[in-house]
């Protein structure tokens, strides 16, 4: 695909279930890949993570095997619903999983399977084998948020870097196909409410959108974040949105400082101030642009979230919770 850019925009798709009345936050599961992974990447593999060194971390004193210098966007949205602290990564088996879990992992696909991670597919079955750990109740109220696709999108623009439009349609329409059936998977397992980031512009096409229509089951509607536009954006306008570069890296090395953050044997650059930068390493935001996204996916308006934002999804019994500042 022509522009690696055009491979972003947030799709939510959550349950119209409001909470109990009695204000209890809800649970929140994550799933995908590096950009959802609070630290299941470290355990899963005895390969060398980066995540897990400095400068990862660096704006919260500690690297956790995040791809950013901070909190991420589960953190950050489970902070606003009240969740409280971040819900720990599944494969931790210390991990106190009664607020949740994050399934999510570096390098994971919808499409096929590679031995260094685990597939969408594998991430659904493991909390398959773990939804007796939640009560019916918990699970119809809680939230799944879903961040994967950039990686089957961007291998397959390298195989096919002179793919047509109608090529790369059929490739989105197989990516949206499985994830559709995942999806499916986590609703027999009682899941109701799902936050889906999905990629774009092809993910906006009204083609795509009617495929997610054929995931609908009664009591779901989706919301549409548009996560390409607030992205293009600050990239547009960055002095506006608080950022002085939003074309290169913070960490990293290369004219873009797109590469090697993390490694010992790479002489990595790194920003004196991570909030100007809207890009920490490659493709993964700094904690103040997730800090953005996090915002608007739960209050933003019409313009960006519509119809309705995840604090109208939730409702009324919303304002009630012990939501934290970020």
């Amino acid at each position: 695909m022509a522009n690696n850019r055009n491979l972003i925009c947030f799709v939510a798709v959550l349950a119209s279930f409001t909470l109990a009345s009695s204000g209890e936050p809800p649970l929140l599961f994550t799933f995908g890949d590096s950009s959802y992974d609070v630290g299941n990447t470290k355990l899963f593999s005895s390969e060398f993570d980066p995540a897990t060194m400095w400068p990862y971390g660096d704006s919260v004193d500690y690297p956790s095997g995040r791809w950013s210098d901070g909190a991420i966007v589960p953190d950050l949205v489970g902070r606003l619903i009240g969740n409280g602290e971040p819900v720990p990564p599944v494969l931790d088996p210390k991990a106190d999983l009664s607020r949740g879990a994050s399934f999510a992992i570096s390098g994971a696909v919808v499409l096929g399977s590679r031995p260094q991670t685990m597939s969408l597919g594998q991430q659904v079955s493991k909390f398959t084998e773990l939804e007796k750990k939640w009560s019916d109740k918990e699970r119809a109220e809680a939230i799944y948020m879903i961040n994967i696709g950039a990686d089957d999108y961007l291998s397959f623009a390298k195989a096919h870097p002179n793919a047509n439009l109608g090529e790369q349609i059929a490739h989105v329409a197989n990516v949206l196909q499985k994830l559709s059936r995942e999806l499916m998977s986590l609703y027999d397992s009682g899941a109701r409410k799902f936050a889906v980031q999905n990629l774009g512009p092809l993910g906006c096409l009204p083609t795509v959108r009617q495929e997610f229509k054929t995931v609908a089951r009664r009591g779901l509607r989706y919301s549409l974040f548009d996560f390409y536009g607030e992205i293009q954006r600050r990239i547009n306008e960055p002095s506006r949105h608080g950022y002085t570069d939003t074309t290169t890296s913070c960490c990293g090395t290369g004219s873009r400082n797109a590469f090697g953050c993390g490694y010992a044997n790479v002489h990595s650059k790194l920003c004196s101030y991570q909030k100007s930068f809207l890009f920490f390493y490659g493709r993964h935001n700094t904690e103040k642009t997730d800090q953005d996204v996090a915002k608007l996916f739960c209050s933003g308006d019409n313009h960006v979230v519509s119809p309705v934002n995840i604090r109208d999804l939730v409702g009324k019994s919303m304002t009630n919770l012990p939501a934290q500042e970020i």
